[in-house]
């Protein structure tokens, strides 16, 4: 009678719902968000610094971009992912000055024949293109970062818009912008909350989190469970923009102070039943500061494998056609 009672109350408000079996459970879920249409799965993708020897499916193929570099066609050409979508993390510092901030210089309109450049490249490769601007603004680690160089949220949301104007002039439909943040504030502070550096609904297309598990590997963290990690920002982030899609921009788990395996296990399990307005994910597939990669984990591996070949975590660029407007 309760389940009866509550689907009567969502005709009435003509909510649309849909169900999830789940461990022979069914489940009834949240009301369909306006961004979400009728697509309720989670794609599933790796950033690498070598997709041409990448043995697991991924449904991005993403490069970092340095404020300077050009649009990477060789790079795309020789990762040669079908069907995967473009993602591209450009980050506004220059490589003969790593700790210069140029956000004044940006939303001053210093760079705009550079931006309008990068736009018309975009244009000219004419396929859907998903760009993560200055990302991870309220940590204290970039050259762009709040916490450095004197730079402000609200100096970063005038580059942002200034950037956010021009691309979207210049580079068609194809392009979506992802405004990118840590999933944890540093330094904690209340100006420097992630909600401070939002440029606002008409300036960026979804929102991204940055949540990474570092396990025993440095003295100052611990291992931490998935739902524990995304708990916090994943709320703040609908509050602050419920009507954008979430993608789980970087994410990975060190092997030191547990199962890499299980931790991958356990995020999948949260994406497909509680996070669910995250839309897709991209696995930090790198050896840096510890090693993130799956192949350090044949059975985390696998387990990425079997999710990304087929259904809710289908390793399908094409399952975010709803979101390119196709």
């Amino acid at each position: 009678m309760k389940w009866i009672r509550i689907l009567t109350a969502a005709a009435v408000l003509g909510l649309s719902y849909y169900w999830l079996n789940y461990e022979d459970v069914r489940i009834l879920w949240r009301p369909l968000a306006r961004f979400e249409k009728e697509f309720p799965g989670c794609v599933a993708g790796i950033i690498s610094g070598d997709y041409a020897s990448l043995e697991l499916p991924t449904g991005f193929a993403h490069f970092y971009l340095a404020w300077g570099d050009n649009f990477p066609s060789a790079e795309i050409a020789k990762a040669n992912r079908g069907g995967a979508i473009l993602a591209l993390t450009w980050e506004p510092y220059l490589k003969t000055g790593r700790e210069q901030s140029l956000l004044a210089g940006i939303g001053r309109g210093e760079y705009d024949a550079y931006i309008k450049a990068m736009a018309a490249s975009i244009k000219k490769y004419g396929r859907p293109v998903m760009l993560r601007w200055g990302h991870e603004p309220n940590g204290d680690w970039y050259s762009w970062s709040g916490a450095k160089n004197g730079n402000s949220p609200e100096e970063y949301k005038k580059a942002w818009r200034r950037m956010a104007g021009l691309m979207r002039t210049g580079a068609g439909s194809k392009l979506k912008l992802i405004f990118s943040v840590n999933g944890e504030d540093k330094p904690r502070a209340g100006w420097n909350k992630f909600e401070n550096y939002y440029p606002g609904p008409d300036y960026a297309d979804a929102v991204g989190l940055d949540a990474y598990n570092w396990g025993e590997s440095r003295w100052w963290s611990a291992w931490i469970a998935p739902g524990r990690l995304l708990k916090s920002p994943y709320r703040r982030a609908l509050a602050m923009a419920p009507d954008k899609p979430l993608f789980l921009t970087e994410t990975a788990a060190c092997r030191e102070g547990g199962s890499k395996a299980q931790w991958l296990s356990k995020l999948l399990r949260r994406l497909e039943t509680r996070y669910t307005a995250v839309k897709g994910f991209m696995w930090f597939d790198y050896n840096k500061e510890c090693d993130w990669r799956l192949s350090s984990d044949s059975a985390a591996a696998g387990i990425y494998g079997r999710a990304a070949a087929a259904g809710f975590f289908k390793a399908d660029g094409g399952r975010l056609n709803w979101f390119f407007g196709d």
